[in-house]
């Protein structure tokens, strides 16, 4: 019985590991990715089960034994990333906390990559097409000849203000689902979105969050993690081959 207890403890560190390795390995895969935000596995343990010894008709507790781990989920690191300067008067990032928010075909959603465009209707619109929310409503450009921001997130359409941007954020960022093209949808554990002042850098963008030495470094410690594992259980299989000889 102890044999296979020890087998599930370490094929769940095996199944804990793998689950690491696929949220590292998709951090590393956005260290290109602009206004990326990485994620870090929720890992929980098992209860401990005490290990006793007995001297003397008398049970004495001498130790804990873990009793294996899984990951529910993951959470999003909202840490800003670095700055990289573009001098493209349409790229914007926000230098502080908050995001961009977007007007979708699916309903309301934020970001926090400010690569901006403008469509052919006129309208200011993500790489993706999505509208861009001023306060006013969608940030209608038109024809105009030179469109600029500010650090306080106005617009300034041929020289005149014509709106501002809408930034908003939340009380519960990890109420925050992705919703794919790097947006975010806001559930309702985010609770309620309100404006947030916050400071505006204009012909610049920002860079994921993403450590790369820290996430490969993270890498290996998983990966060896994973083979000390495999090995246990090699271990087991073993011992229970040699106990059904006998």
């Amino acid at each position: 019985m102890r044999i296979v207890r020890g087998i599930y403890t370490a094929a769940s560190g095996m199944l804990m590991e793998s689950t690491r390795m696929d949220v590292t390995g998709n951090n590393l895969a956005n260290v290109d990715t602009v206004g990326f935000q990485k994620q870090v596995a929720h890992v929980y343990s098992y209860p401990d089960a005490p290990i006793s010894r007995v001297y003397q008709g008398q049970r004495q507790v001498i130790g804990r034994l873990g009793t294996g781990a899984w990951v529910e989920g993951s959470h999003t690191s909202f840490a800003p990333g670095s700055l990289k300067t573009t001098e493209n008067p349409l790229d914007l990032a926000i230098v502080g906390e908050g995001f961009f928010a977007i007007d979708s075909p699916e309903g309301p959603r934020f970001t926090r990559d400010g690569r901006f465009t403008i469509n052919l209707d006129g309208y200011l619109t993500t790489l993706n097409g999505n509208l861009v929310q001023g306060e006013a409503g969608p940030i209608y450009v038109g024809e105009a000849e030179e469109v600029l921001f500010n650090e306080e997130g106005e617009i300034f359409i041929d020289g005149e203000v014509a709106d501002r941007l809408l930034l908003m954020s939340f009380d519960n960022l990890q109420g925050l689902a992705r919703s794919g093209a790097n947006m975010y949808e806001a559930l309702p554990e985010a609770g309620d979105a309100f404006v947030i002042e916050t400071r505006v850098a204009p012909g610049v963008i920002e860079m994921a969050n993403v450590n790369v030495v820290r996430e490969m470094v993270d890498l290996i410690k998983i990966q060896r993690a994973y083979e000390a594992n495999q090995k246990v259980v090699q271990a087991y299989d073993e011992t229970l081959g040699k106990l059904n000889d006998v």
